[in-house]
């Protein structure tokens, strides 16, 4: 059956206590606060005018890890690629630490860090250079950056690889290295898409143990 989330249209204010009701959704916490707000957000591609995203309405909570499941074309990339300003919506919006995607997107970026579903990696550079590199982009002195890797590699079981060249990383660190730039600008608000795509169960288990432990 169809049936569509109650959003007050034209309301394009971030909204503390904006929920989404309808049948189909099971009621939100009232105790946690909102991390990303995403309010009757639209995309339609030019190129072959295609809807990919329809109305969604979605509220992420703070502390809490959400899921995106969906078939290919569901329309996930598309979102998380607006959320973290790759390309704009056609039309609602998304609020991200209550900073709105249209046009705070300079701010939010500071604060999101961003997992895409390919690497972005780059050959010769070392583990511990691509930190020091995504680090340093995001602002961070290298005493920061020095203190998070540490902990990153620890943590994702990699200090014996800190100087070896992405090139030479298997699949599964090639993706754990990606999910750890993620982190690196000690960042409020983490996207990942499909972060264990194609990893060995191993790397997998310690991809949602890093996840669950930040």
């Amino acid at each position: 059956g169809h049936s569509s989330a109650s959003a007050a249209q034209g309301d394009d204010n971030f909204d503390p206590n904006f929920k989404v009701v309808g049948e189909q959704f099971e009621e939100e916490p009232t105790d946690m606060e909102i991390g990303v707000q995403i309010k009757s957000m639209t995309k339609v591609y030019s190129t072959g005018n295609k809807l990919a995203v329809d109305k969604l309405s979605l509220n992420f909570y703070k502390n809490q890890i959400t899921s995106f499941l969906g078939h290919n074309g569901a329309g996930k990339t598309t979102t998380l690629s607006i959320i973290t300003g790759i390309f704009p919506p056609t039309s609602g919006t998304a609020f991200v630490n209550g900073q709105d995607i249209t046009t705070d997107m300079d701010e939010i970026r500071r604060s999101v860090g961003m997992c895409p579903q390919y690497n972005v990696l780059f050959d010769k550079l070392s583990v511990k250079e691509h930190l020091f590199f995504y680090g340093r982009l995001r602002g961070k002195s290298d005493e920061s950056i020095e203190k998070i890797s540490v902990k990153l590699l620890y943590d994702l079981k990699l200090p014996h690889k800190s100087n070896d060249l992405a090139k030479n990383l298997s699949g599964g660190m090639k993706r754990k290295l990606s999910v750890a730039i993620s982190f690196v600008g000690d960042n409020k608000t983490v996207i990942l898409d499909e972060p264990t795509a194609g990893v060995d169960p191993h790397s997998r288990r310690g991809i949602w143990e890093l996840l669950t432990k930040y």
